[in-house]
């Protein structure tokens, strides 16, 4: 469990190139003030949950955050098929919710 909980720790860092890169190819409208905390704070809790609190507290955290990225890709996928699907992404501000509280 601790090599996963590790693995989980640098996969944040991949995540925070994801922000990097918008950065570098100047696509400001793709960056949330949601996408930067979140990107700029999980590695460092995810340090910080490797480091001091263990006893399986971060595999929790894990399933969370990859349960509300899960949601989120869902929305993008629903929405990318076009007006036919917008009904069903009544969620959408659930879905924020969600995302802010599991920051």
């Amino acid at each position: 469990m601790v090599q996963v909980s590790y693995l989980f720790f640098l996969s944040k860092f991949i995540e925070l190139l994801d922000t990097i890169f918008f950065i570098m190819k100047k696509n400001f409208h793709q960056i949330t003030i949601l996408h930067v905390l979140h990107h700029g704070i999980m590695p460092i809790s995810w340090w910080f949950g490797i480091r001091f609190v263990a006893g399986g507290f971060g595999t929790f955290h894990a399933c969370i955050n990859s349960f509300i990225h899960f949601l989120m890709y869902l929305y993008y996928g629903l929405a990318a098929l076009g007006p036919k699907y917008q009904k069903y992404l009544f969620w959408k501000k659930s879905m924020t919710w969600m995302q802010m509280v599991c920051i």
